[in-house]
């Protein structure tokens, strides 16, 4: 059984990167990724820059921290669905009306990350991984669709990168996501483009 000090510590720890989440992510959406320095989030989170320094060695590892934060909520969903019992079709629908909203509840956040180049240019390893890692948990629920007879039988990674292109093209077109009946109609615009193109006869037919 761990000590109670170390219990402690660990619960010091995720209180001080909580704080410093939301330090940055303030700061962020006030000075943007070139304005959002060490010292700003310091001053904004009340830490001393040593602290922060602690925790994260500079301006990439903190964004890559404000990156996994906004990202680790939608792989633990991906993980829940695809160990579900629902039919794939379920699955994938789940899949995208979770993200869409997680997506509207940190709009602001999700801009800065993925629209800004400096962002960009410093999550791209970040970025590539959790792609990566995130196609092949994917690629699982089309796997199952194609057994169940619902998709067309192809490569399910090919299908998975196809949805998710689709996908980040919708994104980048910056919907209004705020509101649900949006976001329900951003789903069923997704859903139905997608399904259209690689759902067999079969599904055409039920």
């Amino acid at each position: 059984m761990p000590k109670l000090t170390a219990i402690r510590k660990r619960a010091l720890d995720e209180m001080m990167k909580e704080a410093i989440f939301e330090a940055a992510v303030a700061v962020l959406a006030e000075h943007g990724v070139e304005g959002m320095t060490m010292d700003r989030v310091a001053v904004a989170a009340d830490v001393a820059k040593g602290s922060l320094y602690h925790y994260y060695s500079g301006k990439q590892a903190l964004l890559e921290f404000i990156y996994a934060k906004m990202i680790d909520p939608i792989f633990q969903n991906l993980e829940e669905i695809v160990a579900s019992e629902q039919p794939a079709t379920e699955k994938l629908e789940t899949h995208l009306a979770k993200l869409l909203e997680h997506v509207a509840q940190h709009a602001q956040v999700f801009r800065l990350l993925f629209e800004d180049d400096t962002a960009q240019g410093l999550l791209q390893s970040s970025e590539r991984r959790t792609r990566e890692a995130g196609s092949r948990r994917l690629a699982e629920v089309f796997r199952q669709g194609i057994a169940e007879g619902v998709f067309r039988p192809a490569d399910p990674l090919l299908l998975t990168h196809m949805f998710l292109g689709l996908c980040r093209g919708v994104f980048d077109s910056r919907p209004e996501l705020e509101r649900r009946e949006q976001r329900e109609m951003v789903q069923r615009l997704i859903m139905g483009t997608f399904l259209n193109g690689i759902a067999t006869d079969q599904r055409h037919a039920g």
